[in-house]
């Protein structure tokens, strides 16, 4: 399948959900205004909607429906074994959206949220009020784990929220995850040592083959481009790598394009990991999807699938040799499996 980046979020969803008890929050009257031609219906609980039984997850299968709700329970998760906390003292993740614009084959949201909708909570300040017992000591919050929160950042603005936040406490680093091509709303923020813009970036095989709805490789490369040139510190993330019977071309050469259009010294980590998910989530993936991701016969370890330890080790080589051209090792992290 050809693989074309979503149309404007607010022309996206054919409806807009909203839970009675926050129709007058304020972020929620500013989302509103974006929905003229969607249909407005209020309702009691997010749940309603979102996640319900038997609800297909594709993005080609059915009209998207936004879905604003008050979120009452924990905001903050402690960052997970699957992904890396870049050696600060406490790792967070934040959970402020659920369900993705984006429909990747592989992506463990499949797996946890069988729903093509998107739940947008609208309280963040009370995420903040979460995380202030722990600024005492140097703490990462990765801010779109859950979802891809540039790719919604005209909606709901939460990034440049985030980002003010930041800004008044000097032991908080954030992680903005992204593949999105669009940074307009980082334009006029200003860039901080202590935020990083992570970008996921693959082949362009693998992006039309299991990336749907995301922007191209070329697109990517140009926004990470500009975010390096109006200040900002970035990371590339070739993880998932997805391995196929053309690794051994198309990643090497992704690696080789990525640099021959960004400054190496300008990126301040290249991370490389292979694909991994839990046991469970791949279980519910595979039900929900005929995609050869799903089918991979992975291994299993500490309820983890993966590939198996030489593919996995093949891939990192291969990976390492090739990035050890253009950047140190120090700057290159890599995800393996434990021992």
């Amino acid at each position: 399948m050809k693989t074309s980046s979503p149309a404007s979020p607010s022309k996206l969803f054919s409806h807009l959900y909203i839970e009675k008890s926050i129709f007058d929050h304020p972020k929620t009257e500013a989302i509103r205004t974006k929905f003229a031609a969607s249909r407005v219906v209020l309702i009691d609980h997010y749940k309603e909607v979102f996640n319900r039984p038997n609800q297909s997850f594709s993005a080609q299968s059915q009209s998207k429906k936004l879905i604003l709700a008050q979120r009452g329970g924990k905001f903050l998760h402690e960052g997970s074994q699957y992904s890396d906390g870049f050696d600060h003292q406490q790792f967070f993740y934040a959970s402020s959206v659920m369900g993705c614009l984006y429909d990747c084959d592989y992506c463990y949201l499949q797996g946890l949220y069988p729903s093509a909708n998107t739940v947008v909570f609208v309280n963040l300040e009370d995420a903040f009020a979460e995380l202030l017992p722990h600024l005492h000591q140097d703490t990462l919050v990765a801010t779109s784990y859950d979802t891809d929160t540039m790719a919604i950042e005209s909606l709901t603005h939460q990034t440049q929220e985030w980002l003010l936040f930041a800004r008044e406490h000097p032991r908080l680093h954030l992680e903005i995850r992204t593949k999105s091509a669009n940074i307009k709303g980082l334009k006029h923020a200003l860039p901080s040592e202590r935020v990083t813009l992570a970008w996921t970036l693959s082949p362009q095989y693998i992006i039309d083959r299991y990336e749907h709805a995301t922007p191209s490789l070329e697109k990517r490369l140009a926004a990470i481009r500009e975010a390096i040139s109006i200040g900002w510190k970035v990371r590339i993330c070739i993880d998932p790598v997805i391995y196929t019977d053309t690794f051994d071309l198309i990643y090497p050469d992704l690696i080789d394009t990525i640099f021959s259009t960004v400054d190496p010294d300008s990126i301040e980590h290249l991370t490389l990991g292979s694909f991994r998910l839990s046991q469970s989530h791949l279980r519910s993936l595979k039900k929900l999807r005929r995609s050869d991701v799903a089918f991979y016969p992975y291994t299993v370890y500490n309820e983890m699938a993966t590939y198996p330890e030489t593919v996995e080790s093949h891939i990192l080589e291969t990976l390492l040799a090739k990035a050890t051209h253009y950047l140190p090792a120090q700057r290159i992290r890599t995800w393996q499996r434990q021992s």
